[in-house]
């Protein structure tokens, strides 16, 4: 067989390192911090606000801004249970300005899927940027992923947290129990509202992260919505002694919010 003359091996040769390279994984994260400061003003303070209260505003989690740039996303569970009275607390929204000040607004509940753990707020004042939805059921397990949000609450300050992550697993929401003596009522809830996937992920996250973007670091798309309560608790006892294993849930499921209140 004739050799290739030596332009074309050294072209041929320049190839297979490009190749190499591009299939590298650490390219994955290339383009991170340009996306992080792309999707920053959309990642959203979700809490309370009362007068009286001490302090006043209250941090409940995390929650980004999708659709026309006014709807918010979040989970259910981090909305306020207490029954509304005259002088509950208010739920509102935190929107970072350039200035890098938080602005507060009122919000209000559009809808909710209690079986998925996903609420849709609709929040006052002018619209924000939006950020766009990936097809989760394209993600694979092995998917360098990155998610945002405000881990231990205050703690570290609102600013807000970028965490790498990969995919570990695709796997069902809630284990199955070895009896049904041993089902817990989050359990049973979890089983009435159908089985459905969720995204096993390599990365310690916290309550605080509750409703954060899960996203494509080089696109910027969401893909999943981080849980920290609902998911984390039918699948590990103890919250307070976090295991480095976080979840996820596809965003496939915020779409079909999106789609009954357009």
């Amino acid at each position: 067989m004739r050799l290739p003359d030596p332009p074309r091996r050294r072209a041929a040769t320049l190839l297979l390192c490009l190749g190499v390279v591009l299939s590298s994984p650490g390219l994955a994260w290339a383009g991170l911090s340009d996306t992080i400061e792309r999707l920053k003003p959309s990642v959203l303070l979700i809490g309370t606000y009362q007068a009286t209260g001490s302090p006043r505003f209250q941090l409940r989690g995390t929650g980004f801004i999708v659709g026309d740039g006014l709807m918010v996303v979040t989970n259910a569970h981090v909305l306020p249970t207490a029954p509304p009275v005259s002088d509950a607390p208010a739920l509102v929204v935190q929107v970072r300005q350039p200035s890098g000040d938080w602005q507060m607004r009122s919000a209000r509940v559009l809808g909710t899927n209690a079986a998925r753990d996903l609420a849709l707020l609709r929040m006052d004042g002018p619209a924000g940027p939006a950020m766009r939805l990936g097809n989760s059921a394209a993600v694979r397990e092995g998917a360098d992923l990155a998610f945002m949000g405000f881990p231990i609450g205050g703690v570290l300050g609102f600013s807000v947290v970028t965490h790498r992550a990969t995919v570990s697993s695709i796997t069902a929401a809630a284990l199955p129990s070895p009896s049904a003596g041993r089902l817990s009522e989050q359990a049973i809830r979890g089983l009435r509202g159908g089985t459905f996937e969720i995204f096993q992920l390599d990365a310690t996250a916290y309550p605080g992260n509750s409703g954060g973007p899960l996203f494509d670091p080089s696109t910027g798309e969401v893909v999943g919505v981080m849980n920290m309560v609902l998911i984390k608790g039918t699948r590990e006892s103890a919250l307070s002694q976090p295991s480095g294993i976080s979840y996820a849930i596809p965003s496939a499921h915020i779409q079909e919010l999106l789609d009954r209140h357009r």
